[in-house]
């Protein structure tokens, strides 16, 4: 699995100065950016980072499509003027998806990796009405029927099934996930987007759940032009 930090909103005023996607609103291609490892600099030797998960299993960084999960989103996205990149699988097909990885994509967080991942920028929206023609007004894959995000204490060992609990350390790891329980001890998500915490339950929870509660414009075919090499499988996403 590999998460992204959400935008704060205090980081919304100077992001914006930075130059956007393009003339169009959403649509243009964006890169996906890398984790970070707990020195704080980009772990290059991994996959780029996205929500909501994203199969990884194998090690290595084989160029695999599949490292582009079914539904993935990154915020922010410098690359996109609403600061949202977002690979979507296309309802009905399991074999082709609007976001891809590839030699030919490359990162400036990574430049010396072997390949990169992509994805379109979009938006939020409330309603079809708010998406251009051939997207669709919808949520990102229905990770909420397997997530625990009712109740915040809980985030820290009852987030999901295949998590590592607050207080442990994630395989090969020497970190300790965090408590997301006030009544357990300190609560802190400041270290989520760090590539080694990427397993801990209250993380996972942390990031994912504020994504399943917001809809977003998505491409409702497929663009063989910008991803004509996007092939996935089903069921790749992991949970």
């Amino acid at each position: 699995m590999r998460l992204v930090v959400l935008v704060s909103l205090a980081s919304l005023g100077a992001l914006a100065l930075i130059p956007g996607c393009g003339d169009k609103p959403i649509g243009q291609p964006c890169n996906f950016g890398w984790p970070k490892d707990t020195a704080g600099n980009y772990d290059c030797a991994t996959y780029p980072a996205c929500h909501p998960l994203q199969e990884t299993s194998g090690g290595g960084i084989d160029l695999n499509n599949r490292a582009c999960p079914i539904d993935c989103i990154q915020m922010p996205s410098l690359e996109c003027e609403n600061l949202i990149c977002v690979a979507t699988q296309i309802e009905g097909d399991t074999v082709h998806m609007n976001g891809r990885c590839g030699t030919d994509v490359h990162s400036p967080d990574c430049a010396n990796a072997p390949f990169g991942c992509m994805g379109y920028c979009t938006k939020e929206c409330l309603t079809d009405a708010s998406c251009p023609k051939e997207y669709k007004c919808s949520a990102m894959a229905p990770f909420g029927q397997t997530l625990a995000c009712n109740i915040e204490a809980q985030w820290g060992t009852e987030c999901t099934s295949s998590c590592i609990d607050a207080g442990a350390s994630p395989p090969g790891s020497s970190v300790v996930c965090p408590n997301s329980d006030p009544a357990a001890g300190e609560v802190s998500y400041a270290d989520c987007d760090i590539q080694e915490y990427s397993q801990c339950c209250a993380c996972i929870c942390y990031q994912f759940c504020p994504i399943l509660t917001k809809k977003f414009c998505r491409l409702e075919d497929w663009d063989k032009d910008m991803f004509h090499d996007a092939i996935t499988t089903a069921g790749s996403c992991g949970e």
